[in-house]
């Protein structure tokens, strides 16, 4: 059998992938480890570092380049840009690299990739002298701050400026360092089947390390690991799941009684669904509605392996007017498509994705969404609202928006009324709000409504 590719190899592909099919890095990364299950956990470590690496601060690698080019990035070759990126993110940010070995690597793919020699000769040259004579300095802070910090954080000037605006200097930048930092690996313990005090018996004996999450109960972070955590057979049995514990507690929000009957829009994968299903402990309904036929596939594959028998997995468009009669339900969780400026820890080409016009196309789906709910619910029942981002046009703002065209509804703000697990991350002003500068972990924000009885 040939030995799998070097692991700076295959960062070159998935990063390729990525760009190609216009999809995430994490999925182009799962399909590189599937087509090469015996990579070694050090190349396999190496490989998930320069992928996520080069996302998280290719706006700084690519302010570096420009320094040492004559023309501008756009005008070369992809695959010559990614060659770049790749190197010049080893050469600025790992140590246990040469120099030399990175070239000689970058040179070696440009060959592979059977580019003009040109192309090769380029590469090398920009590298060299990067090696050579370093990055050249920041920006004056003193006569740029925007210029500064995004370049120093790898953000883009845009949200730099927005933040700046809203929160000052100083809380700017430790959300912006915050977001570079790499998030640890949390994972929801499925109470169905199991208790974190037997689960973390369970790890041990397949290899893996893990200590209790510090707010959510029924979680557990994984500190080491001899294989890769999804081929363990816990996971693939379904008792546990990948989840931030941002995500775990703002599940706790929704006030919920085994035997409700629960409308859950923007179902997505089932990563909420499950939860649902385990705090009306598998009595009850969850209508998990999703639009995406692969998403209410993995969904249904989901709740299967979790146990979660009360999840009905329901295709519709969570934008329209839905296939329920009004009151049918005692909640409503609605979790809405957003920017994910919460996630840029997991997430990072967010950076790069996403520009400041984007944010306006959000509000709208978010508020159609909210209205398609709305009815669902029955008179005295609850509606909890979720996005993970940070942006008050798609929290407070839609929240406000959509209380004013439904004056049958009101906004719970009294921490009282909150289980204690949670009131910790509450607001002077009642909103749900996590942060990877204050918390640790993902800023999420919820808004838990009440309908008139």
């Amino acid at each position: 059998m040939a030995s799998p590719p070097a692991a700076r190899d295959l960062a070159l592909w998935a990063l390729s992938e990525a760009n190609r099919r216009g999809v995430w890095v994490e999925e182009a990364l799962a399909a590189a480890l599937r087509r090469h299950p015996g990579l070694p956990p050090p190349e396999r470590a190496l490989l998930l570092e320069l992928v996520q690496g080069v996302k998280r601060w290719e706006i700084r690698l690519d302010w570096v380049l420009e320094h040492f080019l004559t023309q501008p990035l756009r005008r070369l070759h992809p695959r010559v840009l990614l060659i770049l990126r790749l190197a010049a993110y080893q050469l600025l940010f790992l140590d246990r690299i040469p120099a030399r070995a990175a070239i000689h690597q970058a040179v070696s793919q440009a060959k592979a990739a059977r580019l003009p020699d040109v192309h090769a000769g380029l590469i090398n040259a920009v590298l060299r002298r990067l090696a050579r004579e370093g990055p050249p300095p920041l920006p004056p802070r003193e006569e740029d701050p925007v210029a500064h910090l995004s370049l120093a954080h790898a953000h883009p000037p845009w949200l730099v400026e927005r933040w700046l605006r809203r929160h000052g200097p100083e809380e700017t930048e430790a959300r912006l360092a915050a977001n570079n930092q790499l998030p640890p690996l949390t994972v929801r313990v499925n109470a169905l089947k199991t208790t974190p005090t037997a689960l973390l018996q369970r790890l041990a004996a397949e290899g893996m390390a893990a200590a209790p999450t510090p707010n959510y109960p029924q979680g557990l972070v994984l500190t080491h690991w001899r294989t890769p955590p999804p081929e363990a057979p816990s996971f693939r049995e379904g008792l546990w799941r990948f989840q931030d514990e941002a995500a775990m507690l703002a599940g706790l929000l929704l006030p919920l009684s085994p035997g409700d009957r629960i409308l859950e829009l923007g179902a997505g994968r089932g990563g909420k669904s499950t939860h649902l299903a385990e705090r009306l402990g598998n009595r009850g309904l969850v209508a998990a509605v999703e639009v995406n036929p692969a998403r209410l596939r993995e969904l249904r594959r989901t709740c299967a392996a979790w146990g979660a028998v009360v999840v009905a997995g329901v295709k519709a468009d969570a934008g329209r007017a839905l296939p329920f009669r009004e009151a049918a339900f005692d909640a409503a969780l609605v979790d809405v498509p957003c920017s994910g400026l919460g996630t840029l820890r997991r997430h990072p080409e967010i950076k790069t994705r996403l520009s400041e016009a984007d944010l306006a196309t959000f509000p709208p789906r978010q508020l159609r969404m909210l209205a398609a709910a709305a009815p669902a619910v029955r008179p005295g029942g609850w509606l909890l609202y979720l996005t993970c981002t940070t942006e008050p046009e798609e929290n407070e703002e839609v929240v406000a928006a959509f209380l004013a065209e439904h004056t049958e509804w009101r906004r719970l703000t009294d921490p009282g009324g909150f289980p204690p697990t949670v009131r910790p991350f509450l607001d002077a002003a009642g909103w749900f709000r996590t942060s990877p500068a204050v918390h640790g972990l993902d800023a999420f924000f919820g808004a838990l409504l009440l309908k008139a009885g």
